[in-house]
């Protein structure tokens, strides 16, 4: 098909494009084309125009020619619309390089325009046009005139059908038939009797054409690259039908040697496939398993996971005839005990041996008392003191009154359980503390929880938020009795006369990054109470840095490390 192609801007320029397509609608290469890489195959159209001859006519039946017999029109309409695409694509390619020819001439022509007008505009005097009217009027014809230049350089591409050629190329057909002795098949061969080429056979698999092919078992024509082989039968098999792994033993089976696992989908050797005693489906051995209880094979589907775990942890697997489901925790086991109280098979999991008689109980025929210990309705005991049935009881560790864990509580100041009567709950902490470790404030006389508030850290006596002052040098609470008006606590206070001078680098609590910080740089004073080391360090500068640790049974731990500078100081001396 020749296409005139014709690009009008400000210049006409015209072009005749050639495009080639077999009866199948694909683009064929023509020789001399602009191409990344050159094609071998390519058409030289100008040698095929030169070699062909005109079909014969053919006669009619008053003996006059008959026209040449064209492809019907829809085809040829078809073949038609496939070449004009390519020809708008290549039009489409060189509108980029005119476009990039005409945008220079545009602009000089709009800059000789504008300048014109420009010009123009300027010479017009206010005097001479008062109302702008002129200015107006030259704005508007360089407004018309911009528009009608860009119209007459806009690019317009037109594609028309010049003429078509219809090339018929003979060729010689060859229908052969192969054979290996067992099977056979057609085969046709096509030579292009213009260039010698012969259409070679096409691979059934990956259909491309080969020189050597071979027969597979289905009568199939396979290239070398695409022959597989059976493991079972030693057949060949083309790559489309395929030779499957088997799941058990990797090795490949074709379609009628091979059996398909109904389980996994895939094929298996005959040997490693057989059916599954309880449903019947041929399954491969990879999914089938033993019953952990009595050994038989079946498909891992109707096994179940044993609900008690072996030895190393595992859970078996087990058949549904040895699965039996526990009343208690309802899962399947194959490890199942007699309860010793009422008959009923339990798994192992839920069966527990009583701590008072040792007999082997399930679920709802005992008691957990205190520790976790399991005990049988036969080993209950009643409480004392409510009169409950409870599976052990604890002696008060005050007045060793007998009761069961609820009617007794643990202390939490020194762990021990005691009854009712000698435990408190305190009001907004609910901490229970037994009487004997109960305290109130020394001051007013209030219950105070030592659980929440500790004793004060100088003189040991408990005291109540109200009656509690903080030290502003070591920031720990104290209480009031023992911080003096100047908000020193008595330890503090008594720094010029109980304080022990120390190396502070040398003490383990360096490795705190906050201690680390001050140590160097001060010289220390050590301070003691019954909760707390302070140690006081000061310079030159009249600065002072303290230390809080709070002692242990080890090496203490660091509650604050901070400077306080000169005021602490003055403070101290001034007595302010």
């Amino acid at each position: 098909f020749n296409w005139r192609i014709t690009y009008r801007a400000d210049d006409k320029r015209e072009e005749l494009y050639t495009v080639a397509v077999d009866d199948q609608g694909e683009r064929l290469s023509l020789a001399g084309a602009a191409q990344d890489a050159p094609d071998p195959s390519a058409l030289d159209l100008d040698a095929l125009l030169a070699d062909a001859q005109p079909i014969a006519p053919e006669m009619g039946p008053d003996g006059l020619p008959l026209p040449p017999r064209l492809p019907a029109l829809s085809q040829l309409v078809r073949m038609a619309e496939t070449a004009r695409k390519y020809a708008i694509y290549h039009a489409d390619l060189r509108c980029v390089s005119h476009e990039a020819e005409i945008l220079p001439r545009l602009y000089q022509t709009l800059n000789r325009l504008t300048t014109y007008y420009g010009q123009q505009i300027q010479e017009v005097y206010d005097s001479h046009d008062p109302t702008g009217e002129k200015r107006r009027g030259l704005e508007l014809d360089l407004e018309r005139k911009i528009a009608e230049e860009v119209e007459n350089h806009r690019l317009r591409v037109q594609v028309t059908l010049y003429s078509y050629a219809l090339l018929q190329t003979p060729v010689a057909v060859a229908d052969l038939t192969l054979s290996d002795g067992k099977r056979e098949a057609a085969l046709q061969l096509v030579r292009n009797r213009y260039t010698g080429a012969i259409q070679r056979a096409v691979c059934h698999a990956c259909g491309q054409a080969t020189t050597s092919v071979a027969l597979d078992q289905a009568g199939h024509l396979c290239c070398d690259a695409c022959t597989r082989q059976c493991a079972a039968c030693q057949e060949i098999v083309c790559a489309e039908c395929g030779v499957e792994p088997c799941p058990v033993c990797g090795a490949g089976n074709c379609a009628t040697c091979g059996r398909v696992c109904w389980a996994c989908g895939g094929r298996a050797c005959a040997g490693h496939a057989q059916p599954c005693p309880v449903c019947g489906d041929t399954v491969c051995l990879a999914c089938q398993a033993v019953c952990a209880h009595c050994g038989k094979l079946q498909c891992r589907s109707h096994l179940r996971a044993d609900g008690v775990a072996a030895a190393d942890g595992s859970h078996p697997l087990i058949c549904p005839d040895c699965a039996v489901r526990c009343p208690g925790c309802r899962q399947y086991s194959a490890e199942l005990g007699v309860c010793g109280s009422s008959g009923q098979r339990f798994c192992a999991n839920c069966l527990v041996t009583c701590a008072g008689c040792g007999r082997q109980v399930g679920p709802g025929f005992y008691e957990k008392g205190v520790g976790g210990k399991a005990y049988c309705h036969d080993c209950l005991v009643e409480c004392p003191t409510c009169h409950a049935l409870t599976a052990e009881t604890t002696a008060c560790a005050i007045c060793g009154t007998a009761a069961c864990s609820a009617c007794s509580s643990v202390c939490r100041v020194c762990g021990r359980r005691v009854c009712a009567e000698h435990i408190r709950r305190y009001d907004g902490c609910s901490h229970l503390v037994c009487t004997e470790h109960g305290a109130t404030c020394a001051i007013c006389r209030s219950d105070v929880c030592p659980v929440c508030l500790e004793a004060c850290a100088i003189c040991g006596q408990a005291h109540c938020d109200e009656h509690s002052d903080i030290c502003r040098r070591c920031e720990q609470v104290y209480c009031r009795a023992c911080v003096k008006e100047s908000g020193l606590c008595l330890t503090c206070a008594g720094l010029e006369r109980d304080g022990v001078p120390l190396d502070l680098t040398a003490e383990p609590w360096m490795a705190d990054e906050r201690v680390a910080a001050l140590a160097p740089h001060y010289r220390w004073r050590r301070l003691s109470n019954a909760r707390y080391w302070i140690f006081v360090g000061e310079n030159s500068f009249l600065s002072r840095a303290v230390v809080v640790v709070r002692r242990g049974q080890r090496s203490g731990q660091v509650v604050s490390a901070r400077r306080l500078g000169a005021v602490d100081r003055l403070r101290d001396q001034f007595g302010i």
